[in-house]
């Protein structure tokens, strides 16, 4: 079993995500005091040795008493030994480890999506920290955001706001979805914006919050109507709240990343022009 004093964890200190998981790993004891660095101190410091380039898409973790470099859920699974006996075993049997690499690249490779911070700047000084881009787990980010919001919206719709939703097709707000980024593309690319990489991402990404919470007020609702409460002016209200929930997040996130205010615009623009398809507001 690993003792944690010679780990360190080369860690993306402008990843928000990246700093509170290896957090944890500090305030828990599964790492001592100083048993993370950031990118750019571990570069200057010459007893660090390992590969950059794997190290922005898998993080680094090094033995300081024998040199060696584990990255990925390599370094996670020898940070969770030093605490759970066994976790390490368990974790490298094949399915599970297959099943683990595959989670971690998910998450890895999307994380500045997730947790954002302002992309492609404060990581651009001595050393890019940034997760290269691998379109792959983009894409399959964002089918499965696609996927998840139409499920929350097809609950919903049915259920609260029945008397307006004219769609019949299951999966008709997967076709919005679609929609919505080619929509976005095109005003992108007419306002000459950089980045639909992290745009896209950050489009399905905002969209799968306002599902989770579009379910969060479902829940509710039903549970109220349970107890013979009048919910009929709270249905409309609660989809209301996730659409400026939405426009907050849409419009913050634009502006970390240094894009144009006109696609918050053309965002409510989208939403106009698809309404009519999915509700009678008469």
């Amino acid at each position: 079993m690993e003792t944690n004093e010679n780990l360190v964890l080369i860690y993306d200190k402008d990843c928000p995500f990246c700093k509170w998981y290896t957090g944890l790993f500090l305030k828990y004891g599964f790492l001592n005091k100083n048993g993370r660095i950031p990118f750019d101190e571990a570069i200057e410091n010459k007893q660090y040795k390992f590969d950059l380039e794997t190290s922005k898409n898998k993080i680094a973790l090094i033995n300081k008493s024998n040199q060696e470099v584990e990255y990925g859920i390599d370094s996670l699974l020898t940070v969770l030994n030093t605490k759970f006996k066994h976790i390490k075993t368990i974790g490298k049997l094949p399915i599970i480890y297959q099943f683990l690499k595959l989670f971690y690249s998910f998450i890895s490779y999307n994380r500045k999506v997730i947790a954002p911070s302002q992309f492609k700047e404060i990581c651009s000084g001595k050393v890019n920290c940034e997760p290269s881009e691998n379109y792959f787990w983009r894409i399959f980010f964002i089918i499965l955001c696609g996927i998840l919001v139409n499920y929350s919206t097809w609950i919903y719709f049915n259920q609260h706001l029945e008397k307006h939703f004219i769609a019949t097709f299951e999966w008709i707000d997967l076709i919005f979805f679609t929609s919505q980024f080619v929509f976005q593309f095109i005003i992108f690319k007419l306002l000459k914006q950089k980045n639909f990489y992290d745009y896209a991402g950050q489009i399905a990404f905002i969209s799968f919050l306002g599902g989770i919470l579009l379910l969060v007020f479902h829940f509710g609702l039903t549970v109220l109507n349970e107890f013979k409460i009048d919910i009929e002016m709270l249905e409309p209200l609660c989809y209301g709240i996730v659409y400026m929930f939405m426009l907050m997040l849409h419009s913050k996130r634009i502006k970390l990343m240094k894009i144009s205010a006109w696609m918050s615009v053309s965002w409510i623009m989208f939403r106009f022009i698809i309404y009519p398809f999915a509700f009678n507001l008469f």
